[in-house]
């Protein structure tokens, strides 16, 4: 009797051992992406000529990010948007990407930031009162609430490079303020480096919340990027330009 309950406690003893130590296939081994931030320091006024320092801090959770693949600043004056001009930031290795600016007019300007860091992209923006600019557009910029950044963030999830004549899946997560971009009108626009003036355009479907889908087939190898543009109701309208390899 003894050798009979002996035996059934050891075969208890490697069920509840191996029931210890099987996967429950709930995805807890598997770690979730943590978002970058981006936090632009810009000053509110300067006078024409004057040197703006521009500094962008990039975190990711308490680690400072100092590896980001692109950081550009993209400045333009009120009104003018489509004759914006890029500047590229210097990586001083700490998390801070710099760069400086001057304005030779008074003026309203608006500064923005492109961070592009481990697959995901956020890009800030400020405005800088330059001078003694027309009272006009000073209330216009109030309206606008100048001194607030607009934190959008976009995930590329899927790969960046496809095979020619084979369906190319686009899969791009969406964020503001740290929180899923749901009902955007999303679209990709793209292109071959080497033939710039076709573009053509992937439209996006929402999937899940702040997720965003398309497909394409490619019928040509090359260098390509695609810009992602973003907009909704409330009047954003933001895009990020990323490369992709097509073989």
């Amino acid at each position: 009797m003894k050798k009979i309950l002996l035996s059934i406690l050891f075969i208890s003893t490697l069920i509840i051992a191996g029931c210890g130590t099987k996967d429950n296939g709930n995805g807890s081994n598997e770690k979730s992406v943590e978002p970058i931030n981006v936090v632009l320091d810009l000053q509110e006024k300067a006078k024409v000529n004057e040197n703006i320092p521009l500094s962008a801090t990039v975190t990711q959770g308490k680690e400072k990010v100092a590896d980001a693949a692109k950081v550009e600043y993209e400045v333009w004056e009120e009104g003018a948007k489509d004759s914006s001009k890029m500047i590229k930031a210097t990586n001083e290795k700490n998390g801070k990407y710099t760069g400086k600016v001057a304005f030779d007019h008074d003026g309203v300007y608006t500064i923005q930031v492109h961070v592009t860091a481990r697959d995901m992209h956020m890009m800030p923006k400020k405005s800088v009162v330059v001078g003694n600019p027309d009272m006009a557009k000073m209330k216009s910029a109030e309206e606008g609430d100048h001194h607030e950044e607009s934190s959008v963030m976009m995930h590329v999830m899927s790969p960046k490079t496809a095979k020619v004549g084979e369906k190319a899946d686009f899969n791009i997560h969406m964020t503001k303020h740290n929180k899923a971009l749901t009902n955007a009108q999303v679209q990709i626009e793209v292109w071959n480096k080497a033939n710039e003036k076709k573009h053509e355009w992937i439209p996006m479907k929402e999937t899940a919340k702040g997720e965003y889908s398309g497909t394409h087939t490619f019928t040509k190898a090359g260098n390509y990027q695609f810009k992602v543009h973003v907009e909704n109701k409330e009047g954003l309208h933001e895009h990020q330009i990323f490369d992709y390899e097509v073989k």
